[in-house]
């Protein structure tokens, strides 16, 4: 059983709700409250619609749809230019040489190069020169890899200081967790928390707070994500960016450094159909 769903179980075990465990990883766990069902699966909750967690999972429609009201960094989406024919007509570039060309027209370098899908960091680069480009390019186009994807975001470079998690509920602040790679050593993964010594740190400073609630705000009052975690930045100058939203974000590495009450405490609201902790 992942550290979510222990969170989840001993929720439970708190609150005196039945619940029963399945399949052999014991990652499927429904919950029994209020006359309901509730399923959990691996990370998922029963909360998101699936238009919302699509949303969330393609980072390029993410970013598209809230770019109007929270600050994002400067992207790109680019389809393979060897994909099938009939997807020809969504087509920016014919050739990786073509899509380096508008790359260097629109964005220069250095740019961050990273598949639509996905999570863990994999499949992120950066690229300095045309060659590590190309290289980006063909490995998320790998269709042999199973981190390949057959769009690649291209973004804009950000000098980051900081980097956060934050945790909603029904649009509601829960925590926040600073990637502090103070100590860490990078390994080659951009993720920060990927690197070697690197840890998830609670926020509770109130200003630092404040500030991550007041630049995420905007994005509720477009639309209404029941349970998500936002990936956002702070760069040299103090400014927040928004990175990506997770629909179904894990806390294993913040429960393994911070303890699980935090994330017990949310699960509990979750169960109890608030979003107050």
């Amino acid at each position: 059983m992942n550290r979510n769903l222990q969170a989840l179980a001993k929720a439970c075990d708190q609150m005196g709700l039945r619940y029963n465990v399945q399949h052999s990883t014991q990652n499927i766990v429904t919950v029994y409250s209020g006359g309901k069902t509730h399923l959990f699966t691996n990370w998922a909750t029963p909360l998101n619609p699936q238009s919302v967690m699509k949303l969330c999972q393609d980072k390029d429609y993410f970013i598209t749809y809230f770019e109007d009201v929270v600050k994002m960094p400067k992207t790109a989406a680019f389809l393979n230019p060897y994909s099938d024919e009939k997807y020809a007509h969504f087509l920016d570039a014919d050739s990786i040489g073509g899509i380096i060309s508008k790359v260097e027209a629109d964005f220069g370098y250095p740019v961050i190069v990273k598949k639509n899908r996905g999570s863990w960091g994999t499949h992120v680069f950066k690229a300095e020169t045309p060659r590590q480009l190309e290289h980006a390019l063909l490995a998320v186009y790998d269709k042999k890899n199973i981190f390949g994807d057959y769009i690649a975001l291209i973004q804009e470079a950000i000098p980051i200081e900081k980097e956060y998690r934050i945790v909603y509920l029904n649009g509601r602040y829960q925590f926040a967790y600073h990637k502090d790679t103070a100590n860490a050593v990078y390994t080659g993964n951009l993720s920060p928390l990927h690197w070697e010594g690197a840890e998830s740190k609670l926020v509770t400073n109130e200003a630092e707070r404040d500030g991550l609630i007041a630049f995420c705000q905007p994005l509720f009052d477009k639309l209404m994500i029941p349970f998500c975690g936002l990936d956002v930045a702070v760069d040299a100058g103090g400014q927040h960016w928004m990175i990506e939203g997770n629909s179904s974000p894990g806390f294993d590495r913040f429960i393994k450094d911070e303890g699980d009450e935090m994330v017990v405490k949310l699960y509990t609201a979750m169960l109890e159909g608030n979003g107050d902790v």
